[in-house]
Order: C-alpha cells, then sequence, then structure tokens
C-alpha cells in the first residue's frame, strides 16, 4: 500500500465515485480552514487508487513540525478497510512530512440503537446511557478497525459524553432510502408532527437562501449563541465555507424561516454524494411558538428526499440518558423523528514524537 499527494481534481474525482464521503474530506474544506495547511494525497493498492485523505496541518511556532489531522476520514472504497497495513502507511507519510503527531476520525458505523430502543431507555428510571444498553446493530467493519488500531499503538481520544476536541462520535440519522415525505411524517412523533403543521397555520414560510442572507442567518445565530452559551463564529467564517462548497460544485444550502417579516430560525445545510447533512442551526426568541425550527428541519429534509439522498444526518449527541444531564434534551428532541444513533470509531491518534506530542497535548490544557 502506497500513500502519496494527488491533485484536487484527482481527490474530487475520487470522492465523486463513491456513494458517500464526509464533506470534511473535501479538498474545497482546506479553502474553509485557512488557518491550517492542507494536501490532498491518494491512497493506492497495486496501482489502483482505493482511498483518499485530506490532510490539514498545524505547525508548531518556530520549531517546523506539524500535528497532522484527518477530519473524518480517510475516505476509502467500499472495498477497503481500515487495517495495519493503511495505518502504517499514512503514519509513515505524515512522519515523512515533518508531523509529530497524527489524529484520524473515521466515521465507520460502530452501533446502532433504535428510536424505539431508545424510548424505552429514557421511559426507564435505570438507563443513563446508550453505552449501557444493548444495540439494535452492531458494524463487523467497525469493530475490525477499532482491533486495528488498538493493535497498531493507536490511542482513542473520544469522550465520554461524545463532544471531545474534535468531531463527535455520537451521532442521529434517518434513513430516507424508500421513503416518501407521508412515510417520513409518519416516522415523527406526535409533538414532531403538530409542531409542523402549526408552523403551517402560523403561515411560517421557508425559502431557500443566498450568499447575502448569510447576514440574516447570522444575527439569528448570535442570538442562539448567547442564549445557548457557546462561542459563536463570525460571518466571515460561513461567507468562506459558502464560497469553498458553492465554488465548482454545490454542496452548501442556506434555509430560512421568516414570520411577520423576520427570520425567525435559519439552517446551513450540507449534501455530498447521498448524505445530507444539518450543518448549523439558529433561531431567535421572537416567533418561538411559530415553531420555524421545526419548519426549517422538515423543508431540508423535504430537499434531501428531492436530491435522492440516503441518510439525513442530524450531527452530534451525546449518549446521555439521564433525565437530570443536561444534554439529554438534544436526544430527546432529535429522537422525536424516528431516526436512530449511531457511535462510530470517532477520533484516534497515534504519536511520532513522544516529546513535542506531550508539549501539544499540554498547550491544549492549558488553553481550556
Amino acid at each position: 500500500m502506497k500513500v502519496q499527494r494527488i491533485t484536487r481534481e484527482e481527490h474530487t474525482r475520487f470522492i465523486a465515485q463513491q456513494s458517500s464521503a464526509s464533506f470534511l474530506q473535501l479538498p474545497e474544506w482546506g479553502d474553509v480552514k485557512k488557518e491550517w495547511r492542507s494536501e490532498s494525497i491518494g491512497i493506492y493498492k497495486e496501482n489502483e487508487c482505493v482511498g483518499t485523505a485530506l490532510i490539514l496541518y498545524r505547525s508548531l511556532p518556530k520549531i517546523g513540525r506539524s500535528f497532522a489531522y484527518i477530519p473524518e476520514g480517510p475516505a476509502l472504497s467500499s472495498a477497503t478497510h481500515l487495517d495495519a497495513e493503511l495505518l502504517n502507511a499514512l503514519k509513515s507519510y505524515v512522519k515523512s512530512a515533518g508531523a509529530f503527531l497524527l489524529r484520524i476520525g473515521t466515521p465507520l458505523p460502530l452501533r446502532d440503537w433504535s428510536t424505539e430502543k431508545i424510548k424505552d431507555a429514557l421511559a426507564s428510571t435505570e438507563a443513563t446511557s446508550l453505552i449501557n444498553i444493548p444495540s439494535d446493530h452492531e458494524y463487523s467493519s467497525g469493530v475490525a478497525a477499532v482491533q486495528a488500531l488498538e493493535s497498531a499503538g493507536w490511542k482513542n481520544i473520544n469522550t465520554s459524553d461524545g463532544f471531545g476536541e474534535g468531531q463527535p462520535n455520537f451521532l442521529f440519522q434517518l434513513d430516507l432510502l424508500g421513503k416518501d415525505r407521508e412515510s417520513l411524517l409518519a416516522g415523527f412523533n406526535q409533538l414532531w408532527r403538530r409542531n409542523i403543521k402549526r408552523a403551517e397555520k402560523e403561515g411560517v414560510v421557508v425559502r431557500r437562501g443566498t450568499r447575502s442572507d448569510l447576514a440574516l442567518f447570522h444575527v439569528a445565530y448570535l442570538e442562539t449563541a448567547a442564549r445557548d452559551g457557546f462561542i459563536p463564529r463570525p460571518l466571515h467564517y460561513f461567507e468562506r465555507m459558502w464560497d469553498a462548497l458553492n465554488g465548482t460544485n454545490e454542496h452548501l444550502y442556506l434555509f430560512l424561516a421568516e414570520w411577520q417579516s423576520s427570520v425567525i430560525a435559519s439552517s446551513i445545510a450540507i449534501r455530498v454524494g447521498d448524505h445530507y447533512w444539518y450543518s448549523y442551526g439558529a433561531s431567535t426568541a421572537f416567533g418561538r411558538d411559530a415553531r420555524g425550527s421545526n419548519a426549517v428541519q422538515w423543508a431540508m429534509m423535504e430537499d434531501a428526499l428531492d436530491r435522492s439522498c440516503a441518510t439525513y444526518d442530524l450531527r452530534g449527541i451525546t449518549p446521555t440518558l439521564d433525565p437530570h444531564d443536561s444534554h439529554v434534551g438534544l436526544i430527546q428532541f432529535k429522537v422525536g423523528t424516528g431516526g436512530y444513533a449511531r457511535e462510530v470509531i470517532g477520533e484516534w491518534e497515534v504519536v511520532i514524537s513522544p516529546v513535542l506530542a506531550k508539549a501539544f497535548h499540554l498547550y491544549l490544557r492549558l488553553r481550556k
């Protein structure tokens, strides 16, 4: 197995041939993450490209050595596995590029929990976490990948709440295969259906936005950040996302819910292949009872259906089922769509230079 640098065009061509790949593995994502140096690599076996990766590098000041990160990657063909040979090839490549630490976060699935299983657990006074209840399905490919990572000396850096330093390793998704609007709605719980009808009755109108409408999204987003206590990204970050992901191909879509001449909810969606992500969401206190957030979600799901997508991804959740945990509302909200919770193998890292890796982790702890 061989790893080598490839052109953006070669990278894009491989991604287009796959049914799905993370948008974080598009070569364009490197244009979004301006604070990192990026490159596209190809993974070859017997002269056939069987995978690609967008590698992001962040250099340590004055040292010239880098932290290498492959977010939600590498992207592999269906017949290619994350095994020892591939892991060693990736490690050798970034070592030759001057990296002291390599982190990957491939979204290979490990386990799924159905809505029914989650509802039963939420109603129970005993279950406190998804990881403590039996799953509905376990993926042998994910289990094998974890075993390969452990055997090769990689460290699992996922956290117990599902949100670590990188991407979440617990997700909530909807299966859209074979679904139409009627069957998708039928899978929603009563509250979701009632809120969608409430938005219609109130006269909420959802429309697709343009780049200039990002400013309207951002106003609602800043209010959401202040209300929920997170640090917001600046408007120019979303403008950069738009320019990068809607340059050669259209991957990013903006939706705005309007009521009484005001934007009361807005969301950003991203699509690659047959996978459709709810990426960012925002809402205002004004018009809250008009249920603009539910209307926006439904509009995005309809759009995903119209584009023949197989998966609608509501992104991260925490595995908590504890009614006293403030994060439990996240899974309670998303389970109303009738989807499933998924644990992916998440983020792992391998040390190349122990001294520099230790200094880097100390820096991360001090920064928090």
